[in-house]
């Protein structure tokens, strides 16, 4: 894997919009002026961003990483911060769920029409799916519709195992092992497989994707962190053979009573992986996002709808 001279990540969809938090170090708010409320960017349950990244040799190119959940959210959000998506040239899914590519298609009209644009998939992301609450809930996760993504003007690129891309900058992870006692994954999550629901608590096609900044460390982008967030970085770690974590993006899933035991855990792994900036997002959850920032209060950074990372 090559090192990235250097990568800006822009928050296209996540749960959460606060035009007050006041710009960081390497947090860029975006100045919108009296466009705020006349065009007001938009939250919802999900998560999308945009990397912008400058390699070794000089170029720079544009990819898109998820599309979030409501089909006009990421596009119109991309709207509202003047990001040109017209160079994007290749699009990652970190997992199938629908709040993670809701928008696939709206937003491939900001995209170049003369060229097929590659979209990574894991297989199993195009299995429809369930997750069944204890208070009697059903939430429903439709696939992706391959043939639809095809004719918008995609080329669906299948992969499980890691693969490189840019230049082999962009590490994707492809499916992530589960190496540690307490990152067991999603208990009450299911799959259709043959017709049928069945139980899919680790949701293989969970997958990362890993930059390494030079003379920096890695970069770790997350959609919802199925696989665990301590497993996703061993794996990092693994794959590119560098220690260091420079920057922690995305969603972690810890939200809600089912992994709210793990929540001291998870901060305490994460405390000794001494990251230099820590940005929990989208199903992270408050009460984890509290103890971040508690237990790693420099590292810790509150993210919003349009925050550009200048990496």
């Amino acid at each position: 894997m090559k090192d990235v001279e250097n990568a800006k990540v822009t928050c296209l969809v996540d749960n959460n919009v606060d035009i007050l938090l006041p710009n960081t170090g390497i947090a860029s708010r975006p100045s919108i002026g009296q466009r705020w409320f006349e065009l007001p960017l938009i939250a919802e349950h999900g998560f999308s961003v945009a990397l912008e990244l400058e390699i070794n040799d000089g170029t720079e190119h544009t990819i898109l990483f998820d599309s979030g959940l409501d089909p006009l959210a990421a596009a119109h959000n991309s709207d509202v911060l003047n990001l040109d998506l017209s160079l994007c040239e290749f699009a990652i899914s970190s997992h199938g769920h629908i709040d993670h590519a809701g928008g696939l298609i709206n937003i491939r009209n900001k995209m170049s029409r003369e060229q097929s644009i590659p979209l990574l998939f894991h297989k199993d992301a195009f299995r429809k799916r369930i997750v069944k609450f204890h208070d009697g809930r059903i939430i429903s996760l439709p696939e992706p519709n391959r043939s639809v993504l095809t004719k918008t003007g995609y080329s669906v690129v299948e992969r499980e195992s890691p693969s490189l891309w840019i230049g082999d900058t962009v590490l994707v992870t492809g499916e992530v092992p589960r190496t540690n006692e307490f990152e067991k994954g999603f208990p009450n999550h299911y799959s259709e497989v043959d017709g049928k629901m069945e139980s899919d608590p680790l949701i293989k096609d969970d997958q990362a994707v890993i930059l390494n900044i030079k003379e920096k460390g890695l970069v770790v982008i997350t959609g919802c962190g199925h696989s665990g967030i301590i497993n996703i970085i061993n794996y990092a770690k693994e794959l590119t053979g560098e220690d260091r974590i420079y920057t922690i993006i995305g969603g972690m899933h810890l939200s809600g009573g089912i992994f709210e035991s793990i929540i001291p855990k998870t901060v305490d792994e994460l405390e000794k992986m001494k990251p230099k900036f820590l940005i929990p997002c989208h199903c992270t959850g408050l009460k984890a996002m509290t103890e971040i920032a508690k237990s790693m209060p420099d590292a810790f950074i509150q993210n919003s709808v349009g925050t550009r990372y200048i990496l």
